[in-house]
């Protein structure tokens, strides 16, 4: 009796002790300490004591926590987070031993920056010397590889900088941040030396990719000597346009609603100034420009041909800085530098015409007003080593004002044209290091793009009558991101993508204030990729889940389904309440890209891409104009659909300075939005009546070499390319050219560009660009009728004639004094002749009756040499 008392009292005692002891709470902030002393500062603070072998727990191991008033299991947890070691708590013993799991693997990771800006490196190389083995930091300079324990040679190499080795002792998971210095064009007197992957296709999974630098893009010759990166992106392989001074670019028979340009991940859907002849991005806001037009990423959707990514510098965290250009139409100015240094950093960086100063000297024009501006802005916060926070935003502006006077005596008017178009952007994104391997990117986005044209009339002085039309297309865009990097030979990467669409069209006036026919959609998505590498065998695969629904108070034509859809057809109407769904759609798009390397210098490719695209571009002009209509897809326009396969093979040199490519393509496209013969797209509530389903393909063939070194670098390429469509509606006076396959507009079956920089001497580099294509299809009158006594034109079926071929030549000249060594100012000259030789390459070809004889005449945008000098500094 007496011993069971003892031991029930010993057992009370023992279950009181425990109970006390798991109470125990620990507040700890320790930045690279050791084991040992974040064991010693946990034992006083609790009644818990550390049992462990010295011979198998380092002691001396490098770890950082932060906790306040947790328990001892949630702080072990923390502790030993992707570590390799294991503890196990029993009454007031902390066991530690080796886990049998991550037991000699451990992560090294961080991100890759300049040394001297601070800014992030995207697409740095960190590899294992002599070993195939290593990774690419992502669009944000993260990278995470994991390896067993051991010590590594780490190469990093990244275009334009010098190469840097680091020797690590991986024993334990490190976090490490890498700065490269940029390497001096003069290593060598005058002979350039880019990096040894500069253009090479063999190093990436993905076909059909294209990455551009700021650096390059300034070294092509340009249109009144300003930077332009939509040009730059006209110079590559498998791209085109319909003609000069027009906005937008075609990627492999796609029309140029079907391409998806991003800002900072924010979409845009005009991209030009002054109906085309400039682009709104400002060259010296941009750190890297790339173009994904055959193997796209799963992440991205929305579009069906081709993704443009474009990231602003984030602003120099160690540092002021400043850059400009002052040209004979227009200047431009850009400052960076650090808030708090490498804390805190800012990027302002505007343009800004001034065409219209000009205008009062010439009598011709009556424009009041005639300019564009555009300004690039961005915050960047590197909170901690987990976490940086990114706001930054964009506006474009293009303001037209006419005035004519109309002659009239007394009571006469005066009347006006007032035009314009925005572009405005806002995104915030939060990057955030969960662990050693995963990575996140969550981001928010709005954007607006909106055109209004308004007529003004003054009579005898007095009010202004003023009527404006108004479009705008409205998103409101959520993604969350994420990155997990398995091993040095597989990563894989998830996420959500939320864009809630608004498309309004406004009418105002001096007695009218009316929104008419306005739309709301909601597209969703969610992806998943993988990223393996074997030895000789690499994938990208991943699979895309998109959901689109238009909804909204709105009021749905239902038409006679026995005949064409035309507003004598419609026989009762669907009225759709606020917030109700009138039509959704789904869509699954596979992604896969499959690399093989017979060496490090030469890999073949295949890949298979399906992407929906859910909301069209509707226009009935060759080219896209500002007022163009944005439509999301409904109850009578399904969403485009797009599959494209393609396979390529890359070779480089041994020396690498020259990178060679080779790929092949087949696209198929159905849903096509079509205008019928004769449709009018103006102000319509059923646009519907007007439009008619069509399916096309597009095959090519594109060929493009590089040289990287010496005195002369540059490159050629060449594209073979052809794109039909075919009308589909199931009523033959639908059907265009009898439902027959006709040529696209941008139908262009040989492209051939020619880059070159040569440098003259240490001062001097001249620069040089020559283009050729095919004259794309057009419509031209084949005949004429009388009709009461007036003559009409008939037309041949549609693009069945072609404009001249068309060829440009540029030249530039790059002047770069020697700067003072005791000031920071920089500065060089430009200046050059675009179109050189002054060929008037075809816009359009016009057909119209005179004195009833058919007169046709070629119309030219450009048909002279354009001389442009501008002086770039910096400090």
């Amino acid at each position: 009796m007496k011993l069971s008392f003892f031991f029930y009292i010993t057992f009370c005692f023992q279950l009181l002790a425990f109970h006390s002891f798991s109470q125990d709470n620990i507040t700890l902030s320790e930045e690279n300490s050791s084991l040992k002393s974040i064991i010693h500062k946990i034992e006083e603070q609790t009644s818990y004591n550390f049992i462990l072998n010295n011979d198998v727990i380092d002691v001396d191991q490098i770890y950082s926590i932060k906790v306040i008033e947790k328990d001892v299991t949630e702080t072990m947890a923390l502790l030993f987070e992707n570590s390799s070691i294991s503890y196990n708590i029993k009454k007031n013993h902390i066991i530690l031993s080796k886990s049998n799991i991550q037991a000699d693997n451990y992560t090294i990771n961080g991100t890759v920056t300049d040394a001297n800006t601070g800014e992030t490196l995207l697409g740095a190389s960190i590899s294992i010397k002599d070993s195939k083995q290593g990774v690419f930091t992502n669009e944000y300079g993260f990278y995470a590889i994991t390896l067993p324990k051991g010590t590594y040679l780490f190469e990093i190499s990244y275009l334009g900088y010098t190469t840097k080795e680091v020797s690590i002792e991986l024993k334990n998971n490190i976090k490490l941040k890498i700065e490269l210095q940029p390497s001096l064009s003069e290593l060598s007197e005058i002979v350039i030396t880019s990096n040894q992957h500069a253009k090479s296709q063999v190093q990436s999974i993905l076909g059909g990719t294209i990455r551009l630098t700021a650096s390059e893009i300034k070294k092509l010759p340009a249109f009144f000597g300003e930077p332009d990166i939509a040009r730059a992106v006209l110079t590559q392989p498998g791209i085109s346009s319909v003609g000069e001074g027009t906005s937008g670019f075609n990627a492999r028979g796609g029309n140029i609603d079907q391409n998806l340009i991003l800002l900072d991940e924010a979409p845009l859907y005009n991209t030009s100034h002054l109906f085309g002849l400039f682009s709104i991005f400002n060259a010296d806001a941009v750190k890297v420009v790339k173009l994904y037009k055959g193997g796209i990423p799963a992440r991205f959707g929305g579009r069906a041909s081709s993704v443009l990514e474009i990231q602003q510098i984030n602003g120099n965290s160690k540092r002021f800085k400043g850059e400009g250009g002052l040209g004979l139409l227009f200047s431009r100015f850009t400052i960076e530098g650090p808030i708090k240094k490498d804390k805190v950093s800012f990027l302002a960086s505007g343009r800004r015409s001034y065409f219209d100063l000009f205008f009062p000297l010439i009598n011709d024009i009556p424009a009041d007003k005639f300019h564009f501006y555009d300004l690039n802005t961005k915050l960047t916060w590197n909170i901690n080593k987990n976490n940086t926070l990114y706001a930054s935003g964009f506006f474009a502006a293009d303001v037209i004002k006419i005035d004519q006077e109309e002659e009239g005596g007394e009571g006469g008017s005066d009347v006006g044209i007032d035009l314009g178009w925005t572009n405005a952007t806002a995104t915030v994104r939060w990057n955030h290091i969960f662990s050693s391997k995963l990575f996140a990117n969550i981001t928010g986005i709005y954007s607006k793009y909106k055109f209004n044209i308004g007529i003004r009339e003054d009579f005898n002085e007095e009010e202004d009558f003023v009527t404006t039309l108004e479009r705008s297309i409205e998103n409101w865009i959520f993604k969350p991101d994420f990155t997990y990097f398995s091993s040095p030979d597989m990563q894989m990467r998830f996420g959500l993508s939320g864009n809630l669409y608004q498309f309004i069209p406004k009418l105002r006036g001096t007695e009218i204030n009316e929104v008419y026919d306005k739309e709301k959609a909601l597209e969703l998505g969610a992806y998943y990729s993988v990223e393996k590498q074997w030895d000789r065998l690499s994938l990208d695969a991943g699979l895309r889940f998109s959901w689109f629904a238009n909804y909204g108070e709105d009021t749905i034509a239902i038409y006679n389904p026995d005949f064409p859809q035309t507003p004598s057809t419609i026989t009762g109407f669907r009225n759709v309440k606020n917030n109700e769904i009138s039509k959704s759609y789904f869509g699954v798009e596979p992604r896969m890209s499959l690399k093989y390397d017979f060496n490090d210098r030469k890999a073949f490719k295949i890949g298979y891409n399906r992407m929906f695209q859910y909301i069209h571009l509707i226009t009935s002009q060759t080219i896209a104009l500002p007022n163009d209509v944005w439509k999301p897809s409904g109850q009578y326009i399904e969403p485009l659909e797009v599959n494209q396969f393609s396979a390529g093979y890359a070779y480089d040199t041994k020396d690498k300075g020259y990178n060679f490519s080779l790929e092949g393509y087949y696209k198929t496209f159905d849903n096509i939005v079509e205008y019928k013969n004769g449709a009018r797209l103006g102000i319509n509530n059923n646009l519907e009546t007007e439009l008619v389903p069509a399916k096309g393909f597009s095959y090519g063939l594109e060929l493009a070499a590089y040289k990287n070194k010496g005195r002369v670098t540059g490159n050629a390429n060449y594209t073979y390319s052809v794109t039909k469509r075919k009308t589909k509606s199931a009523f033959s006076s639908e059907q265009i050219n009898n439902g027959a396959y006709f040529s696209s507009d941008y139908d262009r079956p040989h492209l051939f560009n020619l880059t070159a920089n040569y440098k003259l001497s240490k001062k001097w580099e001249v620069g040089a660009f020559f283009t050729y294509q095919t004259g794309r299809p057009t419509t031209q009158p084949n005949g004429r009728f009388t009709f009461n006594g007036e003559s009409y034109l008939t037309y041949a079926d549609r693009n069945s004639f072609r404009i001249p071929d068309t060829h440009r030549a540029d030249i530039s000249f790059t002047y770069t004094p020697t700067g003072n060594p005791k000031t920071n100012w920089k500065s060089s000259w430009s200046f050059g002749l675009y179109n050189v030789y002054g060929h008037k390459n075809a816009f359009s070809i016009n057909s119209v009756l005179e004195d009833n004889e058919l007169e046709t005449g070629q119309i030219s945008l450009i048909g002279a040499p354009i001389p442009f000098i501008s002086y770039n500094f910096k400090f």
